[in-house]
């Protein structure tokens, strides 16, 4: 009993507990003391794994010396791997923070893809996005041009032509300019058009009733007289016709939702310090994260 009473004894005791919390606080991510080997583990998993990728990408299962090479590799780039980050080399790297960050959106994107949607799921996706599963409005027209590269007034010249046009409605004593695209277009949708005249003249095409000419519309060639024949605004499909494609549009859906979602509770687990010239600029996210 007296020897408890050593201060020597004392000073070793204190000196095992610091000893003991040191080490338990510098453990490494593997649990053990910073003084042992960390481990790394290559189950069974990743060799089925690495043979499945082998099988996928050359059609055939690995030879055994092919799969002895794939072990190798593997380990060798877990090794590697580990090491780097101990040296803190992941540290400011763009390229591997954003291979992370996509891994982990794939992560979550695929979980909510396994979901299966009931029919009452589908038809209410359908009714709500009807606008995605109509088919596409057609038009058919007639046009005149008038190129400003060749007319010293193209509008002017283009808008007498108009008058003529609506006065006696025939072609025969007007006259547009040579152009290498047709002057009749049949069935066309608004994407063809665009493909043609550009964006701006097949809108404006499409906002016209038929019937009577109109104009002068601007395209990236000049200027047009339009006159439409006919148009078919868009139906909506039957749904039967499109489950396969309702799905998709679905699941793709719910991959969104999914991953705003997860990004909404990861702004609530994370506090995010941000410079005061920068906060403007992440109003969104100031309102779901955790402020300092």
């Amino acid at each position: 009993m007296n020897l408890l009473k050593e201060p020597l004894v004392h000073f070793l005791m204190v000196g095992a507990a610091l000893f003991g919390a040191y080490a338990w606080m510098n453990r490494d991510s593997d649990g053990q003391n910073a003084g042992q080997i960390p481990s790394l583990q290559v189950s069974a998993g990743d060799i089925e794994w690495l043979a499945q990728n082998w099988t996928t990408q050359w059609r055939r299962p690995p030879r055994p010396e092919e799969m002895r090479g794939l072990v190798t590799d593997y380990s060798d780039e877990l090794l590697l791997a580990r090491e780097a980050r101990a040296l803190g080399l992941e540290d400011n790297d763009v390229i591997v923070r954003r291979r992370l960050a996509q891994k982990l959106t794939f992560l979550v994107q695929d979980t909510a893809r396994r979901a299966e949607p009931s029919d009452a799921d589908l038809q209410q996706f359908y009714a709500a996005h009807a606008e995605h599963f109509r088919s596409d409005a057609r038009i058919s027209l007639r046009q005149l041009y008038f190129n400003p590269q060749q007319r010293a007034d193209a509008r002017s010249d283009a808008i007498s032509a108009l008058q003529q046009l609506r006065g006696d409605g025939t072609l025969s004593t007007v006259l547009g300019d040579r152009l290498l695209l047709e002057g009749d277009f049949r069935d066309e949708t608004e994407q063809s058009l665009s493909a043609a005249f550009g964006g701006g003249f097949a809108r404006a095409v499409f906002a016209l009733e038929p019937g009577a000419w109109s104009g002068p519309i601007q395209s990236g060639y000049g200027l047009h007289l339009v006159q439409v024949s006919a148009r078919q605004d868009g139906q909506l499909r039957p749904f039967a016709e499109l489950r396969d494609r309702v799905i998709e549009e679905w699941k793709r859906e719910q991959e969104t939702r999914a991953k705003e979602l997860y990004l909404v509770e990861l702004r609530k687990k994370y506090r995010l310090v941000v410079d005061d010239a920068v906060r403007p600029l992440m109003t969104p996210i100031a309102a779901t994260s955790r402020q300092p």
